[in-house]
């Protein structure tokens, strides 16, 4: 026999439905299921004689983490949403990323302004160069699609 205690229940709630007529008497039976809220199964964790166990430490902070990161990045979409460059701010494993995509390096200045980046390292990777830094208290990074090459083109204008 099944140990689910809502088999009894169910079986109740089916057996009064067969005295009723219906069009689709399966459909019927699977929606007096849930509505009952018996279709979904118990907790295997919570049936007598089985703890649950502990998240670990390390489980518990980068859940706090990822909340003030997502958190974080929501406050920050409409900060940033008349910066230039067309940005994007999301939030994953535990870091807000800006990406934006400036169109000169005032653009660049003005993102790294707004958000504190002045002493960050940025480093190029492909197209884009990507600045670290803690924004509200959360890492983050800036990643500036198109910035090695308006850095490339001005130092070869500097340079003639």
């Amino acid at each position: 026999m099944t140990t689910n205690p809502n088999v009894i229940p169910a079986a109740d709630l089916i057996a009064g439905m067969a005295h009723r007529a219906a069009v689709d008497p399966a459909l019927d039976a699977a929606a007096a299921l849930d509505d009952a809220g018996l279709l979904t199964r118990p907790d295997p964790f919570a049936l007598p004689g089985r703890n649950r166990p502990a998240p670990s430490p390390a489980a518990v902070a980068a859940l706090v983490e990822c909340r003030k990161a997502k958190a974080a990045a929501e406050l920050a979409e409409p900060e940033v949403a008349e910066m230039p460059g067309e940005p994007a701010v999301s939030a994953a494993g535990g870091e807000v990323r800006f990406v934006v995509r400036p169109r000169s390096l005032e653009d660049w200045r003005r993102w790294t302004q707004a958000l504190g980046v002045h002493d960050a390292q940025g480093r190029a990777i492909g197209g884009a160069l990507v600045a670290r830094f803690t924004y509200r208290g959360v890492r983050a990074r800036l990643v500036g699609e198109g910035v090695p090459a308006l850095l490339g083109a001005a130092l070869a204008r500097g340079a003639r």
